[in-house]
């Protein structure tokens, strides 16, 4: 027990007699070890602020997904190829004789709640293109029917007043919600709550009383949009409860934008299916359009599932870092060259104290460590330096920029470690080119 104490001792002391002599040879030469670190240093904090960058875009993006709610399906109307192919002809004489009936009906909507496992509540939705009206403004709008629970089942904020209730759409009610760009642009600035607002359509014109401001959580909620006479998106949005809109409007749809006749009939525009969890969403996937296909001679729907995008942009995620890696990695690379030229200088320069060594009775092995302490010194010094620069500008970028930045530990790990490997791999041909010096020879150097 004593004999392996000593030698404990004696290891430890060796081992520490080493590291000093390695630090006393860097610190001969302070600019010089100092630029050798410098690799190390920008290599480890390049993969660490790259990662972190990388992380924090991806987490905003997801989060702009989920948004859209990922245990979400929307289900939407589409006309079907062999309508589209008729529809290439004439348009006004074609539905003159002729109303295109298409798209989802209020049969789907209780089929798939009926039938499809893991579905929590369906929203069906209507949208008609109409111009809303107040004073002397007159704005381009989608006029949507919908049911009381829209704004929790779309995430979205009611940022004043109230959205529809059950009352409402029980009684059938000349109540709505407007979108928060409508509000500002038909009203500018002034409350829209309690006023009143004139839609104009086609065949008539209705007044409706503003009970809320609804403001959508993203871009994507608001699909799909109906474009207006130039293509471009409609943002101005008007939610009525969906028996107003069926009393009022039915399921037909007149367009007479750019001088042409457009009649459609379509029970609903859209039919958004909330799962119970993201986990249920894909495999009922297959139910779902058995669901929507039963009855129907061909496809007149479309079905977007985010969960999809959100594992596409995972994907995506892992390519990016991967690829942020790599370029992180050649950074560690020219450092660990750099770390090599310098230890076989140091070789050269020190070879006449490497043959003292040797005739002393230092083993090649003794000479290797030295060396390769001395390049790991280096390593383990910048790649410290390194971490915490990467942390400080992390930490910088997010708390005063203000821009997502996540520090992940696998990524510090990762560049720390790769530090260490690159001293260890980079210092071995250097050490093992000292220590295979010829003693005689190397006492000869000047």
């Amino acid at each position: 027990m004593g004999a392996n104490l000593q030698f404990l001792v004696m290891l430890g002391l060796s081992i520490l007699r080493i590291i000093q002599v390695g630090f006393k040879g860097l610190r001969l030469h302070k600019l010089r070890s100092g630029l050798t670190m410098l690799g190390m240093i920008i290599g480890v904090w390049a993969v660490i602020t790259l990662v972190a960058i990388g992380e924090g875009a991806s987490h905003d993006a997801q989060e702009a997904i989920k948004a859209l709610g990922a245990q979400n399906v929307i289900i939407r109307s589409i006309r079907p190829p062999s309508m589209n192919a008729q529809m290439q002809g004439d348009w006004e004489s074609f539905f003159r004789r002729w109303m295109a009936i298409y798209g989802l009906k209020n049969t789907d909507a209780t089929r798939i709640r009926e039938t499809v496992p893991g579905v929590k509540r369906v929203l069906p939705i209507l949208n008609k293109r109409l111009n809303v009206v107040h004073g002397s403004r007159e704005v381009d709008c989608q006029l949507i029917g919908t049911y009381p629970y829209y704004p929790e089942f779309t995430q979205s904020k009611i940022i004043a007043g109230q959205f529809l209730n059950e009352a409402e759409e029980n009684s059938k009610a000349s109540s709505c919600v407007i979108s928060l760009e409508l509000a500002q642009r038909l009203f500018s600035g002034h409350n829209p709550l309690m006023e009143k607002v004139i839609v104009r359509g086609y065949e008539s014109s209705q007044v409706f009383q503003v009970k809320g401001i609804l403001e959508e959580r993203a871009d994507t909620e608001k699909l799909p949009q109906l474009p207006d006479a130039m293509g471009h998106t409609i943002a101005a949005n008007i939610y009525i409860p969906l028996s107003t809109f069926k009393s009022l409007y039915g399921v037909r749809n007149v367009d007479r934008s750019v001088g042409r006749l457009k009649l459609e009939s379509v029970e609903l525009s859209e039919i958004r299916v909330e799962f119970d969890s993201v986990e249920q969403v894909i495999p009922s996937l297959p139910m779902l359009i058995e669901a929507l296909q039963t009855g129907r001679a061909e496809r007149d729907f479309e079905i977007v599932v985010p969960i999809k995008e959100l594992n596409t942009l995972k994907a995506q995620k892992a390519r990016d870092t991967r690829m942020l890696l790599y370029i992180a990695c050649i950074s560690l690379l020219v450092g660990g060259i750099g770390i090599m030229n310098i230890m076989l200088a140091t070789v050269t320069e020190r070879t006449q104290e490497i043959g003292i060594r040797r005739a002393l009775g230092a083993k090649k092995t003794d000479i290797t460590v030295q060396f390769l302490v001395e390049a790991l010194i280096l390593c383990l010094i910048g790649g410290s330096i390194g971490v915490l620069g990467g942390l400080a500008f992390a930490a910088f970028r997010h708390n005063i920029l203000h821009t997502t930045t996540i520090i992940t530990e696998w990524s510090v790990l990762i560049a720390f470690g790769l530090s260490v490997a690159v001293g260890l791999t980079f210092g071995l041909w250097p050490a093992i080119k000292a220590a295979s010096l010829d003693p005689i020879e190397a006492l000869r150097h000047t």
